[in-house]
């Protein structure tokens, strides 16, 4: 007879090949990026359940390298020390990561586990570690390294010498100003020297992108490419700073332009690691979700299409996002749910860490939910709502988000 059991809504991640096997059998397609997104940044528990994830996915399904949200232009580091053990682990993690990443202990374990892993393989089973995101904050540094970095791009009729760009450049802490988020009379991002900049900038790219398929066989085609993105991307990033119009308007398209950068190094990602086996990324949800991301900074709330929503339309059924939530995470100020809200919901449905399916989960959950609204503003987690769900393939929910 047959077999009428309803297939379950989700599973034990402690049995992390048993529910990424039954994860995987339920997408339309094998992935080539598979983005798994954390609620807030700070808490030890995601960054951890990333590791069991990201190990389980190397052994048991082919994947070969993991990209996450820290500069793309320092994570160079980070995989030199992984495939060829250049640097010591400390150095590496002091200089190889933004945003304070490099002292997240899970992030130190990944990389050791990963330098483990590649030793005596050959070079093409290596992992790989890619940084996905602009080395920005909300201010940007100078364009000054990835500038430098075209002119050892084996080129020739380089229509400027670095001579100049020291003087275009000028100082570094011209541009790495932090008030010029908020006050664009404080950017330089406008000036003569930055306008030149950009179309020299552009110049140098569109070089690199006529003579690509001569430097095909070279080794720093990939890296000369990341630098060309990142320097024509920090360009444009310092001229919407200086852009007079409203700071709500300023900061949106700032974020904009940031998310498409990421986009543009996942997608640069992706195809280079096409033919070795899919990826694994990992990023706030804000980054890698399919819906417009939004946020509020002050008194001023800021929208804007993420990374994830890019990459989704480019390469469609083979982007798949698990969004993770919480149920509790006191060392944030974030306690007990509310019943009525999507967190409430999955308390009594969840283990400590439990992978969902997200259409399955939608169907099977009581209508309506309310978003839940017991956050402190600080805490820089943005709840996962039940009218999102269908917007992503999968749920990762931790029930208890503690050290």
């Amino acid at each position: 007879m047959p077999d009428h059991t309803p297939p379950p809504l989700g599973w034990d991640l402690t049995e992390p090949h048993t529910a990424l096997s039954s994860f995987l059998g339920t997408l339309p397609a094998p992935p080539r990026l598979l983005a798994l997104g954390e609620p807030t940044h700070g808490l030890d528990a995601f960054p951890a359940w990333r590791n069991r994830v990201f190990r389980t996915l190397v052994e048991r399904h082919g994947f070969r390298s993991i990209a996450i949200e820290s500069d793309s232009i320092a994570g160079l580091r980070v995989n030199a020390h992984v495939t060829s053990g250049h640097g010591s682990l400390d150095e590496v993690m002091r200089t190889g990561f933004s945003h304070g990443f490099g002292a997240v202990r899970a992030n130190r374990e990944l990389v050791e586990w990963m330098r483990d892993f590649n030793t005596g393989r050959e070079p093409g089973d290596h992992l790989r570690f890619y940084g996905f995101d602009p080395p920005l904050e909300f201010w940007a540094p100078s364009p000054r390294a990835s500038l430098h970095a075209f002119l050892s791009a084996h080129l020739d009729g380089v229509p400027v010498d670095a001579a100049t760009l020291e003087r275009l450049c000028g100082e570094d802490a011209r541009w790495a100003n932090p008030a010029a988020v908020m006050d664009p009379a404080q950017s330089i991002g406008d000036n003569d020297e930055a306008r030149q900049l950009r179309r020299l900038a552009d110049d140098l790219s569109t070089l690199l992108r006529t003579a690509a398929p001569g430097l095909a066989a070279q080794p720093g085609l990939w890296e000369a490419q990341l630098h060309a993105r990142t320097a024509t991307g920090l360009l444009r990033y310092h001229a919407r700073l200086a852009d007079r119009a409203p700071n709500r308007d300023r900061l949106e398209r700032a974020s904009a332009l940031r998310d498409l950068m990421m986009a543009d190094n996942l997608s640069a990602v992706a195809g280079r690691e096409e033919e070795r086996g899919p990826t694994l990324v990992f990023a706030h949800n804000a980054h890698l979700q399919r819906h417009i991301s939004a946020m509020r900074l002050g008194d001023l709330r800021v929208e804007w299409w993420s990374a994830g929503a890019h990459v989704g339309t480019r390469l469609g059924r083979r982007y798949a996002f698990i969004a993770s939530d919480l149920g509790r995470a006191p060392e944030k100020g974030v306690g007990e749910p509310a019943p009525d809200t999507l967190a409430g919901a999955l308390m009594d449905r969840a283990g400590p860490a439990t992978l969902f399916a997200s259409r399955r989960l939608s169907a099977a959950l009581p209508q309506p939910l309310v978003r839940r609204t017991d956050v402190p503003v600080q805490a820089g987690y943005f709840p996962l709502e039940a009218r999102h769900l269908l917007l992503a393939d999968g749920v990762l929910f931790v029930r208890d988000a503690t050290s």
